[in-house]
């Protein structure tokens, strides 16, 4: 397992260049972008922007970023905070997986079957970890999604696979 562990899944160039080096040097077989409930840098990039520029300059820098990627407009939408939060940390998730897949050498390993790239989300509050739907080359395959996850990993449940 190689782990790199940033604020809000930040994809910037040292993160790229570790997942890059991940899969090209250590043949890593999984990219996983784990979002958690209750993210700070998530719940700090949905500040206002007047606010975020209060902080350090590299700070400040990622949490523009981050709120460049949120669905601002959708998001208003959901009253609810909790649902508020999961939706919005999703939403960063979805977009740091699309990140990777703009990278034409991972890409090419997900054609050739070489590498998956996943996006989850994990429910501290439960230890539950859903998993969104896996983006191929063509697009969200439900197919793939299933065979992911028949072929790739053992999931125990009370004791049975």
């Amino acid at each position: 397992m190689f782990v790199v562990r940033v604020a809000g899944n930040c994809l910037d160039t040292s993160t790229t260049a570790s997942l890059q080096y991940a899969v090209h040097h250590l043949s890593v077989k999984v990219l996983m972008v784990m979002g958690h409930e209750g993210c700070g840098a998530i719940k700090a990039a949905g500040l206002p922007i007047a606010q975020i520029e209060q902080e350090p300059q590299e700070l400040a820098n990622a949490l523009k970023m981050l709120k460049r990627g949120l669905d601002e407009q959708r998001l208003k939408n959901v009253h609810d905070a909790r649902a508020y939060d999961r939706e919005a940390v999703i939403t960063n998730v979805r977009r740091q997986v699309e990140g990777l897949c703009r990278d034409a050498a991972i890409m090419n390993k997900v054609q050739n079957e070489e590498l998956i790239v996943v996006g989850c989300f994990y429910e501290i509050s439960s230890g539950i970890v859903d998993f969104l739907p896996i983006y191929s080359p063509t697009g969200i395959s439900s197919e793939l999604h299933e065979k992911v996850f028949d072929d790739k990993f053992t999931v125990l449940i009370s004791g049975e696979k």
